[in-house]
């Protein structure tokens, strides 16, 4: 064997050696995904009554309001005229939100990979202004960054999207 042929075998071993298409613990969770079919997205946006918080993330503060994520469910409103007494108003349901922002009573957020834009003029009447579908990667679950392969878009019921996680 000359130098060159040892030298390509030598870089190929660790390659050849190091994949692996078995599964291994960096493609498990303990979660499994809440999916929603991509048909169903645009009309998932509601107000409802308020409710308790069950796995709560970013604040959002806007004027006398404070927003409050619930991760991939919705946004809880809260009238905070009073900060001694901060009252829950409302939730909003967005499957699929983790952030938000608020411009000229317009709220922005993700539905899962869409960008929508909300009135909040006549709150609590709320009206979808506007949808960008696919500006976002779907969620990944909690304890990864990514999304694992038993739950990519090859595996999985067609025109599917995430729009959360569960244990």
């Amino acid at each position: 064997m000359n130098p060159l042929q040892k030298t390509l075998l030598f870089l190929l071993i660790p390659l050849l050696t190091g994949f692996s298409f078995e599964p291994d613990d960096r493609d498990m969770t303990t979660y499994r995904p809440v999916l929603l079919d991509m048909e169903d997205l645009p009309r998932s946006i509601s107000i409802d009554i308020p409710r308790d918080f069950t796995l709560p993330g970013k604040i959002y503060i806007y004027n006398d309001l404070v927003f409050i994520i619930d991760l991939f469910t919705g946004i809880h409103v809260i009238d905070n005229q009073d900060p001694t007494q901060p009252r829950k108003t409302g939730f909003i349901k967005i499957p699929g939100v983790m952030d938000m922002a608020m411009r000229n009573q317009v709220l922005y957020a993700d539905n899962a990979i869409d960008l929508i834009s909300v009135d909040f003029s006549s709150y609590p009447q709320i009206t979808s202004l506007d949808r960008v579908p696919d500006v976002f990667p779907e969620p990944a679950p909690p304890d990864m960054e990514w999304i694992p392969y038993a739950w990519s878009k090859d595996n999985r019921p067609a025109n599917t999207v995430i729009v959360g996680w569960v244990k």
